[in-house]
């Protein structure tokens, strides 16, 4: 009887794919496919395991960008919808589980390699303490990971993208009202995720350059655009100020991680002392705050490790 295990990882933009052994962290034949090449996830996770001559596995399970509390699941900026049993029956597997994005990328916290980890500040700890996982990519999700009494962990899925926008200073209440209008409600993803950095910058900009999200971090990060460097600067306030936020909120002592595409870009920016002064500019309590550890996940794969240790807890 096999042991096989399929791992996967759902985004907006990118379907990620690999096998392990059931109780093992190693993840191999990883592939990544573009989700515009195909019309359903159930034919993406049959096109993987079709290639690899695979008809039968002992279990899977599945990450997607969206929430995952219903019978019928939608992608939030994808027009796949499936549920859980059409996804176990394409990977033909005895056992499944359909996790959030970001539900697995909490799971996959207590596994991944300290160098695998760049460090922004406050003090690593080695007991089980709350930890906090967020990031940016073609949406901005978010979870929560507590330790159980028994000694195992419990992750919380959230949906930390459509807050409200925290604003701080009267350029970004400007920059708002550019965006979305003047006294209209602006929520976080407006401007923390690709799409949204392109916005952002379409409004700082007097004579725009980039026309992608790539091209502002690009032109940004080799300081050939002003604009663009204004635009990370602005982008990057809003993302420690929003962990700064939730680790406020939840007392994520454990720490702070930022995750997805975009922030292992701008970890050497990022390192710059005043966004952390940001992180942790919580008036009375900031003193509190100096301790959390903020992170930010280098690993390219990490949700796999998520979803590995999902099926490992049973």
């Amino acid at each position: 009887m096999t042991n096989l295990a399929l791992v996967g990882d759902i985004g907006g933009t990118n379907a990620r794919f690999g096998l392990l052994e059931l109780g093992s962290m190693e993840v191999r034949d990883v592939e990544v496919m573009k989700g515009d090449d195909f019309h359903t996830l159930e034919s993406v996770i049959a096109y993987y395991l079709d290639k690899r001559g695979i008809t039968e596995l002992a279990a899977a399970a599945v990450d997607v960008a969206g929430p995952v509390d219903r019978e019928e699941v939608r992608l939030t900026n994808r027009p796949w919808v499936f549920s859980a049993e059409s996804l176990r029956i394409a990977a033909h597997a005895k056992r499944f589980r359909l996790l959030n994005d970001f539900e697995a990328l909490a799971w996959s916290l207590p596994h991944i390699a300290q160098t695998d980890l760049v460090q922004l500040g406050g003090e690593a700890k080695s007991e089980p303490l709350v930890k906090v996982v967020l990031g940016p990519g073609t949406g901005l999700g978010g979870a929560a990971l507590t330790p159980t009494p028994s000694g195992g962990w419990l992750p919380v899925a959230g949906e930390m993208g459509h807050q409200t926008l925290c604003i701080v200073t009267a350029e970004e209440m400007a920059l708002k009202d550019k965006l979305v209008g003047k006294d209209k409600f602006a929520e976080i993803e407006d401007v923390l995720t690709g799409p949204g950095m392109l916005a952002l910058y379409n409004v700082i900009a007097e004579n725009r350059i980039a026309t992608t999200p790539e091209q502002v971090m690009k032109s940004g990060l080799a300081g050939t655009d002003a604009a663009a460097e204004k635009t990370l600067h602005h982008f990057m306030t809003f993302l420690v100020r929003l962990a700064g936020d939730m680790a406020m909120a939840l007392q994520a002592r454990g720490g702070v991680y930022l995750a997805g595409g975009i922030a292992p870009s701008l970890v050497e920016k990022l390192k710059a002392p005043q966004y952390r002064a940001v992180f942790e500019e919580k008036g009375r309590l900031s003193d509190h705050m100096k301790t959390i550890p903020l992170y930010v996940i280098t690993d390219p794969f990490p949700a796999f490790k998520g979803c590995a240790a999902a099926l490992n807890a049973k």
